[in-house]
């Protein structure tokens, strides 16, 4: 059984559905695919873009992102906790799987997770705007008292649905791979002086994802959130970012950086995992040292934060 990564299929937008819908109806049903969060915050997207999948694929692994947890009416009720118990109905229905299980011999771990201010540990960019002014997160989610992420009671919440007697894993596999929505590594951002919103790192990653894959010790770990296609190996593990993101994205970055979903990460018949893939990011930290205490922003920033003002 093939693996596929995607992430951030962001499905409300009619060029993606129609993506999604072009894939093939034939190439890929004796194979997996991970979903690593962020196809739609409306449950009704949320459920074609399954069910379309779940048609085209053998087995379809998925965990929530950050938009899966927003509510944009104030006429809905609840909190975003009982919208993720809502979307695993969803999922349970498309015969999507939100829990380990195993694809052909690979045992696939999908972590759920939330973002934590704490997880950047990076020199900050004087005048970036507060995080909480810049992500719709902390409009749009709804949680229950005593649970933030604005420090990392929300995180450390999430990372226990990931707790063995909540989620337990299946038994013997020839190689485990994990995936989340958020970033397990602050190597796997850019530094913050070459990012339009610099304080984008207070909001896209988690420590507790990081241990969780210390401990599972797999091959290879998918992620999104940030919409950087990334493929690099760090300490044994292959880390892998393959988003289709937004339209405009695609359209700015050109096909090199832009239709390429879902992407090949394991087959069995060419001995594991595949050879490394193109990625903007991770190519120029192949080439580059991270320096992230210079906090002279980039030239595009300052450009940039000047159009905005």
């Amino acid at each position: 059984m093939r693996i596929w990564a995607s992430s951030d299929l962001h499905t409300d937008y009619p060029d993606n559905r129609t993506l999604i819908a072009s894939l093939s109806d034939h190439e890929f049903l004796r194979d997996a695919l991970i979903v690593a969060g962020d196809v739609s915050d409306h449950l009704d997207t949320l459920a074609w873009t399954l069910n379309t999948l779940a048609k085209k694929f053998a087995k379809v692994f998925f965990c929530v992102g950050n938009h899966e947890l927003w509510f944009r009416k104030d006429t809905e009720v609840g909190t975003s906790i009982d919208k993720l118990a809502a979307i695993g109905k969803v999922c349970s229905a498309e015969g999507v799987l939100m829990q380990a299980a195993m694809a052909g011999e690979v045992r696939v771990v999908p972590l759920h997770s939330w973002y934590h201010p704490e997880w950047d540990r990076e020199a900050d960019i004087p005048g970036a705007t507060p995080i909480d002014k810049l992500m719709v997160d902390f409009k749009l989610c709804r949680w229950p008292p005593g649970l933030s992420a604005l420090n990392e009671s929300l995180a450390r919440f999430m990372d226990g649905l990931n707790d063995p007697s909540s989620s337990p894993l299946p038994g013997e596999a020839s190689a485990t791979i994990t995936f989340s929505h958020f970033v397990p590594r602050q190597e796997l951002l850019p530094e913050k002086r070459m990012l339009f919103h610099p304080n984008l790192a207070k909001a896209s990653g988690s420590t507790f994802i990081e241990a969780r894959i210390r401990s599972l010790k797999p091959i290879a770990h998918v992620f999104g959130h940030t919409h950087f296609h990334w493929d690099s190996m760090i300490e044994g593990v292959r880390y892998v970012q393959r988003s289709i993101g937004y339209p405009e994205e695609r359209k700015r970055r050109g096909d090199a950086q832009g239709v390429m979903m879902p992407m090949l990460l394991f087959d069995p018949a060419h001995g594991g995992l595949t050879p490394p893939q193109p990625a903007y990011w991770s190519d120029y930290y192949a080439r580059t040292r991270r320096d992230p205490n210079n906090i002279q922003p980039a030239p595009w920033v300052t450009q940039y934060w000047d159009r905005s003002r």
